[in-house]
């Protein structure tokens, strides 16, 4: 629906699990953060339903983690990619469906400050336009004990 906080389940590749430590890595953090779909690593990509077939969400061409990533509208056959259209149910909006389409149609092009898996991803973008928040409820970080 028009406005809404939506999301599709991927399974993580080797490649992205690869990607994923060596960030993590970089940061010194640690991540506590799995989610598995089948019994497989996944994670959850997120975006705005615009209403009309097409989503706004924050994505590079291929990985999960890709500095050059940036605000695009795409279809939504595209962002499901073949995967399941969920909604995103306990979402607190602060804002109008119609202001939340507003807020990512006006970012598309951008890189909303830069991507960063830990701290700007799709689920951060999502939820800034549903509430005015930069939010990510799959990534979790605490320092080394």
């Amino acid at each position: 629906m028009k406005g809404d906080v939506i999301y599709v389940v991927r399974l993580l590749t080797n490649k992205e699990r690869e990607l994923i430590r060596l960030y993590i890595k970089d940061a010194q953090k640690r991540i506590f953060w799995q989610q598995f779909e089948d019994g497989f690593p996944s994670y959850r990509h997120y975006g705005i339903d615009v209403g009309d077939g097409t989503v706004v969400h924050f994505r590079g061409d291929k990985f999960i983690i890709q500095p050059s990533a940036w605000i695009q509208r795409t279809s939504l056959a595209k962002f499901l990619d073949g995967g399941e259209l969920k909604v995103q149910k306990d979402v607190n909006y602060k804002f109008t469906r119609n202001e939340v389409v507003r807020r990512a149609l006006g970012k598309v092009g951008s890189n909303f400050g830069g991507y960063n898996f830990l701290f700007n991803n799709c689920e951060h973008f999502a939820y800034w336009c549903a509430t005015g928040r930069r939010i990510s409820y799959q990534v979790l970080l605490r320092p080394f004990d």
